[in-house]
């Protein structure tokens, strides 16, 4: 397995770092928390004011992993394989992973949040899940669009063996 870093374009670092802050948003950022005027009392009785978005997206939680997999696979693919056939094939699948959580995570997070509005409120995760899976979609759709080989996997120079030289050994 040759790994080499250089492989990586615009789009493959843009997956990464947007792969990287929707896993971190996911799992250790808060996504939605009570109201300041509830938020007291609740703490007083011991129950927790906020909640990540693991804990708060129950079926759309399957869906950021897979796609935050994906997008790590497709930069560890395209950092090890000369041939772009693997990336190429893996930049439109998280094309359409990331077009998929993105409007999973507008209809979650903008239209249907968890309780009434007047109790619960949104916090920062999700707005930097939301932001960080519409990255994930543009960094795909650039690795998509620019595809090709690095020009030092590329076919290289062939040698040429001249007539006049054959048989002068």
């Amino acid at each position: 397995m040759d790994f080499d870093p250089s492989r990586l374009r615009s789009g493959e670092y843009v997956v990464g770092v947007s792969g990287v802050v929707l896993a971190v948003a996911l799992f250790a950022l808060p996504w939605y928390g009570l109201k300041p005027r509830f938020a007291p009392t609740a703490a007083a009785l011991g129950v927790s004011t906020t909640v990540t978005g693991w804990n708060g997206l129950t079926q759309v939680r399957w869906l950021v992993l897979v796609t935050v997999l994906v997008a790590f696979a497709l930069l560890f693919l395209q950092v090890t394989r000369r041939a772009p056939a693997i990336p190429v094939s893996l930049s439109v699948i998280v094309t359409v992973l990331g077009i998929l959580t993105a409007l999973a995570l507008v209809y979650r997070v903008l239209l249907n949040r968890p309780g009434s509005d007047a109790v619960v409120g949104l916090k920062a995760g999700s707005v930097v899940g939301l932001v960080s899976a519409l990255g994930l979609t543009y960094g795909g759709y650039l690795s998509i669009r620019r595809e090709g080989i690095a020009p030092k996997d590329g076919p290289q120079q062939i040698e040429v063996v001249k007539l006049s030289e054959v048989g002068r050994s």
